[in-house]
């Protein structure tokens, strides 16, 4: 019987794309360093899966270090099947980026039933001609080169904000986050006009009310394809309702056999450093 092993990484992966939501001076926004928690649940699931329930909860932190943007990301899920052979998911990443976009270090673990099933960690550096080398600790003497344009997540989040403000609907870039094997994908990314909180399905009552995400938020739909993948169809697609801010209000990941909503329980801001 098929197992989604893999699930927790696609989702994870997915989550650590939300990256540090910073903001470049082209984007009207008032950026939040914040700390959220996201009750996660089975949407929805196609004739022929096994899947009968996904719960479970994720905490996201990020938190502005002066030199670079510091992300915190714990999440913990059950899967249930028809056959009552349950899993137990688990992943904790750790990545901090430097705020000129040259440096990226990752430290990502992710755990089954218990075991540990994943662990990549590595610092990634921009090149002069631009182009990203990546060298992990482990696995041990694995290097990866990648090409110019490559970005890492917060410069991917600056890059979504920085459209959605020109009203640019559309692009395609290639991004490196480090949470699996190939560690890089290419990411499509489409951004519609904002909408208020009134208006946003799932987004419990009290949410609605907290200033941090009362405002209006951009749509943000993003497909993301396996480098070098034969199919031109997408690993999965993911979508977000993303404040300028940075604090994402609503999320919807699809895998094609499965899809999971993330809906904001809990948000503060944190406390700005004192950055010399």
């Amino acid at each position: 019987m098929r197992r989604f092993s893999s699930s927790l990484r696609l989702l994870a992966l997915g989550l650590l794309g939300l990256g540090a939501f910073g903001a470049s001076p082209a984007v009207s926004a008032s950026i939040v360093p914040h700390r959220a928690i996201y009750a996660m649940n089975l949407a929805g699931v196609k004739n022929g899966s096994d899947i009968t329930d996904v719960s479970g909860r994720m905490l996201f932190e990020w938190r502005d270090v002066c030199d670079g943007w510091a992300i915190q990301q714990h999440m913990r899920l059950h899967f249930s099947y028809s056959d009552d052979d349950d899993q137990d998911l688990a992943s904790t990443e750790l990545t901090w980026e430097s705020k000129d976009g040259k440096r990226y270090n990752f430290n990502i673990r992710r755990v089954t039933n218990g075991k540990e099933t994943e662990n990549y960690r590595g610092k990634a550096q921009r090149n002069d001609d631009g182009s990203v080398t990546v060298t992990y600790s482990v696995p041990n003497n694995k290097t990866v080169h990648l090409p110019v344009g490559t970005l890492f997540p917060t410069a991917h989040t600056e890059l979504i904000l920085e459209n959605a403000a020109r009203g640019d609907k559309f692009f395609t870039r290639r991004v490196f986050d480090g949470s699996d094997a190939d560690g890089a994908s290419d990411i499509s990314a489409f951004v519609l006009p904002p909408r208020a909180a009134a208006a946003e399905e799932g987004l419990d009552a009290k949410m609605k009310e907290n200033p941090l995400v009362s405002g209006n938020a951009f749509p943000v739909h993003m497909a993301f394809f396996k480098i070098g993948g034969e199919t031109g169809e997408p690993d999965y697609e993911m979508d977000l309702s993303l404040m300028p801010s940075g604090i994402a209000r609503r999320m919807k990941i699809d895998y094609g056999d499965f899809s999971v909503t993330g809906n904001l329980q809990e948000v503060e801001a944190l406390p700005a450093q004192n950055c010399p």
